[in-house]
């Protein structure tokens, strides 16, 4: 194992001496490239930011535009089941009014009894 003092002597310099250019290439070429990292990470999440708020502005027309139609349709059911509008298309059709007396309820038939409906006959 290297001792303190040796190591220190690895990169000890001479009082005079400047700082070795490798190094500082080196150093700035790390600081271009996390700047160029942190540029890209920026941009992508922008870019996402905006995507996201293009796809809601869409789907907020699409909501905008099917409430519309729906109300519209509501409007439509309202007018085409209207009391009056049906009285008028019936006597249009020259449907009368019943009195009440003349109204008969029919139940329907009760089922025929096993003897009197017909028998399936079974063909070979």
């Amino acid at each position: 194992m290297m001792s303190p003092a040796s190591v220190y002597r690895i990169f000890r310099r001479p009082a005079d001496a400047a700082a070795s250019v490798r190094l500082v290439i080196v150093a700035l070429i790390v600081l271009a490239l996390a700047l160029t990292a942190i540029g890209v990470i920026r941009v992508t999440r922008q870019h996402d930011v905006l995507r996201a708020g293009f796809k809601l502005s869409k789907a907020s027309e699409q909501v905008r535009k099917l409430r519309e139609v729906k109300r519209q349709l509501e409007l439509e059911y309202a007018v085409q089941s209207s009391p009056d509008r049906i009285r008028r298309l019936a006597t249009q059709l020259g449907m009368t009014t019943v009195a009440p007396d003349k109204i008969r309820v029919v139940t329907p038939a009760t089922e025929a009894p096993r003897a009197a409906r017909p028998r399936k006959v079974a063909t070979r």
